[in-house]
């Protein structure tokens, strides 16, 4: 049996510490294809990596989080965008999901709920993904689904 391959993540954070506590929680279930120290370098890694999932934090330099939500949705739309903040008031957040973000969580999150809800997230925007998607692009459509329909001569 093949082994379970691991979804791939980019973190951004400004804070080094913060970025190597989650590197350290997450490597067990995400394979962490990089980390960025501000909002320009996170939407570089994720528009070169594109990976499943990114976790942004709010408050970094080049713009914060909603510079990169931004960029990396219309960039980067097969990839899920999970807005990390310290900050208890939650200002903003509807301007970030708005922008792209799938979801909003608070820092000292503990660590298996995280990974919880990074899983919730990286599913529910693939199922928005795929609710997207035409019927005849969609997983399991026949083949010849996305041929026009004929018409008798």
């Amino acid at each position: 049996m093949a082994p379970k391959s691991r979804p791939r993540l980019v973190l951004a954070d400004d804070d080094e510490m913060i970025l190597a506590w989650l590197a350290a929680q997450l490597e067990s279930e995400f394979e962490c294809v990089g980390t960025a120290a501000d909002a320009p370098g996170a939407v570089a890694l994720a528009l070169a990596e594109r990976p499943d999932i990114v976790i942004l934090d709010v408050e970094m330099p080049g713009g914060g989080a909603m510079h990169a939500t931004s960029e990396i949705s219309a960039g980067a739309p097969e990839t899920a965008i999970v807005i990390l903040s310290g900050n208890e008031s939650g200002g903003g957040v509807i301007d970030l999901l708005e922008a792209g973000a799938t979801t909003y969580l608070r820092k000292g999150i503990e660590a298996q709920e995280l990974v919880d809800c990074l899983s919730v997230a990286l599913s529910a925007h693939q199922h928005e993904a795929q609710r997207k998607l035409p019927a005849a692009m969609r997983p399991g459509a026949p083949e010849d689904a996305a041929a026009p329909p004929r018409t008798a001569a």
